[in-house]
């Protein structure tokens, strides 16, 4: 590449401000420090400085020049890493020789003698700076089954060592059972939610085939394309993500947040545009605005200025339009299905949905009918598991066997199918249509018991245990998509998910694989051993 005179200008600067030990970050005011700096509270305001003066440059010649006195050394321990130091001066002086810059004799030598001290030098760095000082240090070994990691805090050592699954680079990661579940009915038209443990996590390890079944999984739910949050590499997760799908040949439904920060907003969009370029037209199933937006009201915290802007000042809708006309101009994405997730809180009030100016989804609803037509998607999510109107047997003896009977079966009488085909009617009512584009977002089941689970069932010892949830993840799985004799089925459906994840600070176990760290899959014909 070609160098301009600023970076040649940079890198020159880079290579005398490390030869003298100068700080690589000026500090113009006591004690500040960069955002991913640290200072310790034994080196107070002294280990900070101000901006280094600049090396004289003559005639394409670069001395090491310096006003005044010698610059004051780096307090102890707070100096540049010598390992650092010495790469940041052999390259920041061959960058600046691939410009054309001529460095005098004594700078061309000290650079090659810093570059062959670099070995030495970075096991220097690693040494601790005087016995019994505290340190932490990681040491960490991978192998293609084990982790061993290794954690010293003065004296104490803890030592922790996890399994890995192994991941071949060709076929991928399935999870191991001895408990066969399968065949998936109807399987190009369901898929697994990706949780966000999974996703920023072990992307690698985002299950290729069905959990307890050899049926590849063809169909994603992404809730988000990054969160800032996240300490992992985008770069690499968003690779990583890319392979599962072409590998699999699966489709995406992509979402966007909508929330009481515009900026937030937009800012995830970004991402989402990125990601769904990234990965390809021909891969991305839909696009869903917004997740449970009627429930925002009831969130703790949530300014009543953001109620009354997000349905009756028009926020939502605007923001579904200002994302459809932004999809117009990528190109091949101008005709993409848009959706947003809602739940069963839509159908409170007077039908067909729920209207007021805290949740006005008919409204809502209509809007976008109107604009969008048939491009538009109905989606639902629905959890028998939380259903609050299921109660417990008769009795003193807190079973719920009816209860159960009726939330994990998927037969036309059960609680989930009812409930579409019940969304399904009232559809019917808005559009006129009985079989407009209908997606179940979300269903599932936790075992253990699931931190939100805030309905009686939490005093069931039956119903959050492994038979059930193996129970109703077989229903799925062989469910033809049916809701009633009478009614449209549905188009599609996503399980949720993957792996076990928190919600709002609450542990829930939907997860059809405990953790990044498991090689089995949660559900077994014996008892499971977690490994």
């Amino acid at each position: 590449s070609i160098l301009g005179s600023k970076q040649l200008e940079g890198a020159v600067l880079l290579a005398a401000m490390v030869a003298e030990d100068r700080p690589l970050i000026p500090a113009d005011r006591q004690g500040s420090r960069s955002e991913d700096s640290e200072v310790s509270p034994e080196q107070g305001p002294e280990s900070t400085r101000n901006a280094p003066s600049t090396p004289a440059a003559g005639s394409g010649t670069v001395e090491w020049q310096q006003t005044g006195s010698s610059a004051p050394a780096a307090a102890e321990g707070g100096g540049i890493p010598s390992a650092l130091k010495t790469t940041v001066l052999v390259v920041s002086v061959l960058t600046a020789f691939a410009g054309g810059v001529v460095f005098s004799p004594n700078v061309v030598t000290k650079a090659t003698d810093l570059y062959s001290q670099i070995t030495s030098a970075i096991s220097d760095s690693q040494r601790p700076t005087g016995p019994g000082a505290p340190r932490t240090t990681f040491t960490t070994t991978f192998t293609t089954t084990s982790v061993t990691q290794t954690s010293t805090l003065g004296d104490t050592t803890t030592m922790t060592t996890r399994t890995q699954p192994f991941v071949d680079p060709d076929k991928g990661y399935s999870c191991k059972s001895d408990l066969h579940l399968g065949p998936v009915v109807k399987s190009s038209q369901k898929g697994l939610a990706l949780d966000d443990t999974t996703f920023s996590e072990c992307p690698s390890l985002a299950t290729v085939d069905w959990p307890n079944t050899d049926m590849k999984v063809k169909s994603l739910r992404l809730f988000k394309a990054w969160d800032y949050r996240w300490k992992a590499d985008r770069e690499k997760v968003w690779q990583e993500l890319r392979d599962y799908v072409w590998r699999n040949n699966a489709k995406v439904l992509f979402g966007t947040q909508i929330g009481c920060n515009e900026t937030d907003d937009d800012h995830d969009w970004m991402y989402v545009k990125q990601l769904m370029a990234y990965i390809g037209r021909e891969h991305v199933m839909g696009l869903a605005i917004g997740n449970e937006i009627e429930l925002l009201h009831m969130l703790p915290n949530i300014s009543k200025k953001c109620v009354r802007s997000m349905f009756v000042g028009g926020y939502f809708f605007n923001k579904v339009i200002a994302r459809s006309n932004d999809l117009d101009q990528l190109p091949g994405f101008s005709d993409l299905t848009l959706t947003s997730v809602m739940g069963g809180y839509a159908l409170a009030g007077t039908p067909p949905f729920l209207n007021t100016k805290e949740a006005g989804i008919l409204s809502f609803i209509q809007a976008v009918t109107r604009r969008f037509g048939r491009r538009w998607a109905f989606t639902w999510n629905v959890y028998p598991y939380f259903d609050p109107r299921i109660g417990l047997d008769e009795g003193t003896f807190h079973t719920c066997n009816k209860a159960m009977m009726s939330a994990i079966n998927f037969a036309p009488v059960s609680l989930l199918p009812m409930q579409l085909a019940e969304f399904r009617r009232r559809m019917k009512t808005v559009t006129g249509r009985d079989d407009d584009i209908m997606w179940l977002g979300e269903t599932g089941w936790s075992w253990p018991q699931a931190g939100t689970l805030n309905t009686v069932m939490n005093t069931c010892k039956a119903f959050s245990t492994e038979e059930a949830m193996s129970l109703y993840y077989q229903g799925f799985l062989s469910w033809d998509l049916h809701v009633a004799a009478d009614q449209h089925p549905i188009d599609h459906a996503f399980y949720f998910t993957m792996r076990d994840a928190i919600n709002v600070d609450e542990r829930e176990s939907f997860g059809l694989v405990g953790s990044c760290t498991h090689v089995k899959c949660k559900l077994q014909e014996e008892p499971i051993r977690r490994i």
